[in-house]
This record gives structure tokens, C-alpha cells and sequence, in this order.
């Protein structure tokens, strides 16, 4: 904790002089200084890639105790998912099929995903939404960005600060079903006559979730110090995350679906006396906190130059209780008690990690006349160990308190560079061009969960060329083309399955060549475009159903894979009253000249693994990747001098495979789902605004499962066993909302 305090004691040293070395402002006329924070992973108007653009009031608008998968749900390809069946705790998203470690994220340019699990964990930052002025959604492998490769996506987040010259304040509270509590508290100086401000926010949720367990009880705080002149910006961002949530990645039987759909397995045992209990803390928890340094400056009134310094800390663990487990796989000898010799024993566990992340950034932006270049760089240095205690052993005889079976860590560095160039030869015409060279340094030591030797070396040396064209017909039409390249180094988890024993092959990285070719209309009341996609894998990782005893989803490199798809957005507004915003993708997502394996044991009560079989697909579906995912929102305001609004938020997802065997047996069913959300604001005049909002999720209370997994074991004598899980999803819930503003 000490290396916490001093670090961000020296952001803040570093912040306050470099503000006090430099002459107080006289204006505020470049507070446009913001858009330059993230403009070296973001993508202007008229850039030759699909993108949407998510703003302030688009992210609050809809937005009660959602994590910012269920935000995004809306645009086009993407899928939200949850493992506790509502919209907070453990949330991701998959975009054009690809999952969350494929998905870049970057915080004001600065990279957010897990150096070793390439994911962000949405839980670990909660209510992060409500800090955002903006983000940007990247389809495709999108423009140069930092940090984790973009192999289907990247989002571009901006957090708030400055708040234009007055000062503000922004209090929150909503209650709903399942005892969800929403709590949160903004205010802000606004930039005052010295060019300084202050924005600070804290958010609380708690909630008892849909399935057994799926509570929540999450705190964050945000506080962001500025400073701006007429020619630069400063400011020191800090922000924390504290979440203690249920363990909910178990799933539960397609069989127990039908029974009981809130169900948990999680944390059950069976007492002394016969009789099933559970245990009350089968809880994941971990404990974010990012430092931020920023500095953005007009150098000359062609080139700006942005440099950022983050630190990002976390410490977590979560806790398990354990039923019949074997001494011998933590390292321990059978044990003894009164008389009698045991080599099993029930247990309760907690597998903690802690890791440091430095990054360091530096971009310089020219434009003059046709031209645009930009120049950037960025290195990062990753520091994390993993290791488990046993907390509690139920036949011990000499294990000592806390006895820790497994440690091992991990140091990751990168350096990557990028050269970004835009020629407009002329108005209606403009060339894009840019190249990337990442180097990656992975040294894993130690031993695993299960007592293996993970030591190892990995380097990787990426290059990722990108270009494009777009072509403006008059102001209304456009169309655009691009290809650009992306490779991606494996997982820790993908690392860790190689160095088993009895893998079919060995992991390696994967390449993604990507054709991008849109069309886009826009006038003042109606907005359309169309995308065709084509992505070409070589040695795609992609997901075989299974998961890892702490839910971490296992991979498998493919040779020869493809998605290739339509992608549709519409909005319009006919009138005053009415809105229509929708989107529809159309894909074929394939696997060519596949090979599976099963594993084969000699019976079901010892699992000595045997051998792999293998069973051949000239084509098979990638597993997680619906063919048909559509949205349509509508909006209504019926009344022409009333600030009040009707949504109808409308999401479809087809059907799609949980492993890459196009089994109809292995398969989720299609949902359709509905929200509504009611929205009436109260002008107060001089104290400010009240907003008021009800919400009924999945109006007509679909019952669905989003996401799933699955094993299959087969035995010497022809038998098999077919594990699978599901997550059900909540039925018919509701909450409200009371916001007050000024």
C-alpha cells in the first residue's frame, strides 16, 4: 500500500507544479484542448472506419445501476451478457462475435485491459459510466491504439472534468427489484478565473441479484483536478474501485433451468449430518485504484503535443468452498485425525492476486494545409503475482493456518510506436494511412493451482499496417473503404493450458486481416449507413465451451477461420414526437478444416486421462457468434412544451453455438427482449432540475439464457459425460430513479 501512497503523491507533486509554472489563463477558448486526450485512439468524422460515437447525455440517458456493457447494448453487433442475471455485477460484451480479451480499452488513451487476461472486468471499476463524458465504439481492428491488441473492437473512454465555466452538482438515487440500491454524488468547481477546477463523484450500489448469490456491494470514487491556460491543459485523475460480489460463473444445468432458473451452486456442501448447506462467503472482491497525468499543449498552431503517465494498482481474491478435495493437489500428505487417515478433505480456499501497471504515452499531432500526421508512442511495465491460501481444512492434522500451496508472477513489458498520416487532395477526397509496431516482453515463474511449473519466456514483435479511403459525393453521401492488419499475442490462461500435458497443440498468436467497405447518408432528420465486413483469421483463438476452475474461458488457435457480415444503423426522426434508432448485422462466422478433441478417460470413477479423440469439420459456426443481432429503440414525446419521454429499447440475438461443433445440442436459443423506460424532467428555475425515470427491464419477461459453457468427457467403454452450464437471465423487473441537477 506504501508504493500506492507515494506514487500517487508524486502525480500529484508533478501536477501542481507544472500548473504553477505556468501563466494563469485569460480566456477558457481552448477548452477543445479535451478532444486531444484521446484523439490518438480515436477516429474523426469522415475517417474511413466503422464507429459510433456514445456522448454524455446518451450515456446517462437510459443509464440506472448499469455497467457499461449493457450501455453499449444498443449499437450495432454487439451482445451484453451476465453471469448474476441483471445488468450490474459481473457484465461483459461481445462485439461482431469477438469476445472481451479481444477488445481493446483505453481511459483517456491510456490502456484498461489486463495485461496477462487481455479483458477488462467491468465489475472492477463499478458505475464508471457515470464519470464518462464520452466513448467511442470501434468495429473491426479500428485506428492504432494502446496497450492490448484490437482483434474485433476497441472502445475509447473519456472521463469528465472541467464542466465549462460554472460550477455544478449532480445527485442520484434509484431503487428496484432485487433490493438494488443506487447511490451517487457529483459536484465541480466549473474553471474558474485561474484556469483551475475540480470534479469529484462517488457512486455506491448494492444489490441481492437474480441468482442465489449474485449480490453486490460496490463503492467508487472519482476526482479529477484540471488546470487549463490558453494553450494547455493539465490534470491529475484519480479513481477507486471496491467491489465485493457473489460468485456467480458456475451456470447451472440446463435441467435445474427448468426447475429453479435462480439457482446457484456455488459455495454448497453437505454438513456431518446429511443435510445441505451453503457457504455464506463464496465472494469475489478486488480493489482498483488508477492515477492519471495528463498534459495536452499547442505547441505551435500546427502541432500539439499530449503526454500521459498512468498507474494502475489492483489487489483481489475471491473465496470458495471446496468438497472432496484431494491433499495431494495442493502439495500436503494425507492427513491423520483421531485414528483415522484421510485423503480427502473438504476446504475452503481464497486465490489472491495483487499487480502494478505503469504506463507511459506521448503523442504529437501535425496538421497543416492538406496534410494530418500524427506520431505516438507507448511503454507499459506489468508486475502481478497469483497465489492461494487454504483458510480452513476440515481434517487436518499438521497444515498450517493460511498455508499457501501455489505462487507464481508474471512480467509483462511493451513498447509499441505508431505513424498516422491523412492527405485530402481534395475537399471531397481523403487518404489515410498508418503503421504500428508493437514488442511484447510475457516472463511467467512459479507454480500454478495445480503445482505445475509455469516458467517461461515469450517475445513478440508485431507490425500493423492500416489504410483507407473516403469519398464525399455531395453533403449527404459518403463511402469509404479500408484494410488493416492486426496480431495478437495469447493469454496467460492460453499460456498456462499449452504447458499441460496431453494438449492437442500448442498456443501461438493469432493474425486478423481486415476489409472494411461502408456507405453513409445523413441530413437533418434521417441518418443511414452500411458496412461490409470481412475479417480473415490465421490461427484464431476461439473459444472451445470450456472453462477453468475460476471461469477464465479456454481457447484453441484455429488455422483457418472467418467472419464476414452486413452491418445496418438507421436513425430518424419524422417527426417531433418520434424517434427511431436501429441496427441490424447479418454474419457467417466460420471455422474452415477443424479439428476437435474429446478427451478420453479409462472410467468415470478414477479420470485417468487416455487419450484425445479427434473429429474432423470441412466448416463448422465459431462458437459465441449469432448469425442475426439486431437493436431498435423508439422514442416518443407526446407532448409538444412537456420534457417527458417513452422508450421502447428493443434487442434481438440469434441463435448461437456455445462450442465449435454446430451441435443443435450445444446450442443457445434466440431472444427477444424489451425495456421500457419512462423520463419526465421538472424545471425548477432557480435550483436546478429533477429528473425522474421508471425502468422495466425485459418487459415481457423472456425467460433466456445469454451465455453458456460446456465439456464432454468420454470413457473407454463408450460412454460420455456432458457438463454444460447456463445463465439465466432476469425476468420482469423493475426500479426508478429520482435525479437532481444543477
Amino acid at each position: 500500500m506504501k508504493k500506492v501512497i507515494w506514487v500517487f503523491i508524486a502525480l500529484f507533486i508533478s501536477a501542481v507544479g507544472a500548473i504553477y509554472s505556468q501563466p494563469q489563463a485569460d480566456s477558457l477558448k481552448l477548452v477543445k484542448l479535451e478532444e486531444v486526450v484521446v484523439s490518438a485512439t480515436r477516429v474523426s468524422r469522415g475517417a474511413p472506419i466503422a464507429y459510433s460515437d456514445v456522448g454524455e447525455v446518451e450515456i446517462k440517458k437510459d443509464n440506472a445501476a448499469k455497467n457499461i456493457p449493457f450501455i453499449l447494448q444498443t449499437l450495432p453487433s454487439v451482445v451484453s451478457y451476465t453471469e448474476g442475471g441483471t445488468a450490474v455485477g459481473n457484465t461483459a460484451l461481445r462485439i461482431r462475435g469477438t469476445d472481451a480479451s479481444r477488445i481493446n480499452v483505453t481511459l483517456n488513451g491510456m490502456p484498461l485491459n489486463n495485461p496477462e487476461s487481455q479483458e477488462v472486468y467491468w465489475v472492477n471499476l463499478p458505475d464508471l459510466s457515470n464519470s464518462l463524458q464520452s466513448m467511442q465504439v470501434q468495429r473491426g481492428v479500428g485506428t492504432s491504439t494502446n496497450g492490448t491488441a484490437s482483434f474485433g473492437a476497441s472502445i475509447s473512454m473519456q472521463t469528465a472534468g472541467g464542466k465549462g465555466g460554472k460550477p455544478y452538482a449532480d445527485l442520484s438515487s434509484a431503487y428496484g427489484q432485487y433490493n438494488t440500491l443506487l447511490l451517487t454524488g457529483a459536484a465541480g468547481t466549473g474553471i474558474l478565473k485561474n484556469g483551475l477546477s475540480l470534479d469529484a463523484r462517488y457512486s455506491y450500489i448494492k444489490s441481492d441479484g437474480y441468482i442465489r448469490n449474485g449480490k453486490v456491494d460496490h463503492k467508487n470514487i472519482y476526482a479529477a483536478l484540471s488546470h487549463y491556460t490558453d494553450n494547455q491543459m493539465i490534470r491529475l485523475i484519480y479513481m477507486n474501485g471496491i467491489q465485493h460480489t457473489g460468485i456467480t460463473w458456475e451456470g447451472i444445468s440446463p435441467e435445474m433451468v427448468s426447475t429453479d432458473r435462480r439457482y446457484n451452486p456455488a459455495g454448497k456442501y453437505t454438513d456431518d449430518n446429511g443435510k445441505e448447506r451453503y457457504y455464506d462467503n463464496e465472494t469475489d472482491n478486488y480493489y482498483s485504484n488508477i492515477g492519471q497525468l495528463i498534459y495536452t499543449r499547442y505547441l505551435s498552431h500546427s502541432l500539439t503535443l499530449n503526454a500521459n503517465l498512468n498507474y494502475n494498482n489492483g489487489f483481489g481474491y475471491y473465496e470458495n468452498y471446496k468438497v472432496d478435495e484431494t491433499y495431494e493437489d495442493y502439495g500436503l500428505g494425507n492427513q491423520t485425525v483421531d485414528g483415522k487417515t484421510y485423503s480427502t478433505s473438504d476446504l475452503i480456499l481464497r486465490k489472491l492476486m495483487r499487480n502494478d501497471f505503469y504506463v507511459g504515452s506521448l503523442n504529437l499531432d501535425y496538421k497543416v494545409g492538406k496534410f494530418g500526421f500524427m506520431l505516438g508512442g507507448m511503454y507499459s511495465y506489468y508486475d502481478g503475482s497469483h497465489y492461494g491460501r487454504l483458510l480452513w481444512v476440515k481434517h487436518n492434522e499438521n497444515i498450517p493456518d493460511g498455508y499457501n500451496w501455489n505462487r507464481n508472477t508474471a512480467i509483462k513489458q511493451e513498447a509499441s510506436a505508431f505513424l498516422k498520416a491523412e492527405y485530402r487532395p481534395l475537399d471531397n477526397l481523403s487518404l489515410f494511412a498508418e503503421v504500428q509496431e508493437r514488442y511484447i516482453d510475457y516472463r511467467m515463474r512459479g507454480r500454478d493451482d495445480d503445482l505445475m511449473d509455469l516458467t517461461n519466456k515469450n517475445y513478440y514483435n508485431f507490425v500493423n499496417p492500416k489504410g483507407g479511403i473516403s469519398v464525399r459525393f455531395s453533403n449527404y453521401n459518403e463511402v469509404y473503404g479500408s484494410f488493416g492488419i492486426s496480431n495478437r499475442e495469447p493469454l496467460r490462461a492460453d499460456l498456462k493450458e499449452s504447458l499441460k500435458g496431453g494438449v492437442a497443440r500448442s498456443i501461438t498468436s493469432e493474425r486478423l486481416y481486415d476489409y472494411e467497405l461502408g456507405y453513409k447518408y445523413a441530413n437533418s432528420f434521417i441518418s443511414f449507413s452500411a458496412n461490409l465486413y470481412y475479417m480473415d483469421y490465421k490461427d484464431q483463438l476461439v473459444q472451445t465451451g470450456k472453462l477453468n476452475d475460476i471461469g477464465y474461458k479456454l481457447q484453441e488457435n484455429v488455422p483457418d477461420s472467418y467472419r464476414t457480415g452486413i452491418e445496418f444503423s438507421l436513425a430518424y426522426t419524422p417527426t417531433g414526437w418520434l424517434r427511431l434508432d436501429g441496427n441490424l448485422t447479418l454474419s457467417r462466422n466460420k471455422i474452415k478444416n477443424y479439428t476437435a478433441y474429446t478427451d478420453v478417460f479409462d472410467n468415470a470413477d478414477n479420470w485417468n486421462l487416455i487419450r484425445q479423440d479427434a473429429e474432423f469439420y470441412k466448416s463448422t459456426d465459431i462458437s459465441f457468434s449469432p448469425k442475426t443481432v439486431g437493436s431498435l429503440s423508439i422514442t416518443f414525446k407526446p407532448f409538444e412544451k412537456k420534457d417527458f419521454s417513452l422508450s421502447f429499447i428493443n434487442k434481438y440475438v440469434g441463435k448461437m453455438y456455445y462450442d465449435n461443433t454446430s451441435s443443435a445440442d450445444k446450442r443457445l436459443q434466440d431472444y427477444f427482449v424489451t425495456d421500457m423506460v419512462a423520463s419526465y424532467t421538472l424545471d425548477a428555475n432557480k435550483i436546478g432540475k429533477f429528473d425522474f425515470q421508471f425502468f422495466i427491464n425485459n418487459l415481457a419477461s423472456i425467460k433466456y439464457s445469454a451465455n453458456a459453457w460446456v465439456y464432454t468427457a468420454h470413457f473407454e467403454d463408450g460412454s460420455e459425460i456432458v457438463d454444460r452450464g447456463l445463465y439465466p437471465q432476469a425476468g420482469t423487473n423493475l426500479l426508478g430513479k429520482i435525479r437532481y441537477r444543477f
